[in-house]
């Protein structure tokens, strides 16, 4: 049964805890398939919207769930 990823909270943003690499982060890869590592040191995946309205109110949804996880993820609009 695959994890639920949105239930967990982001524990190396907490500190202390090193990023995942190697297979960890291929398993958790194989269940977010969008998403692409780059270096073992961050992920990324690319977003399209019909016009800037949508995509701005994504990238206000995303930053409301990252300010909750304390992470704050670089997002080019």
């Amino acid at each position: 049964m695959p994890e639920d990823l949105a239930s967990q909270t982001c524990v190396p943003c907490r500190g202390g805890v090193p990023p995942m690499k190697g297979r960890e982060l291929q398993r958790i890869l194989q269940l977010v398939p969008e998403w692409k590592a780059v270096n073992e040191h961050h992920i990324t995946r690319l977003f399209t919207f019909p016009d800037f309205k949508q995509a701005l109110d994504f990238v206000n949804r995303v930053g409301e769930v990252a300010e909750n996880q304390g992470h704050h993820p670089d997002i080019l609009l």
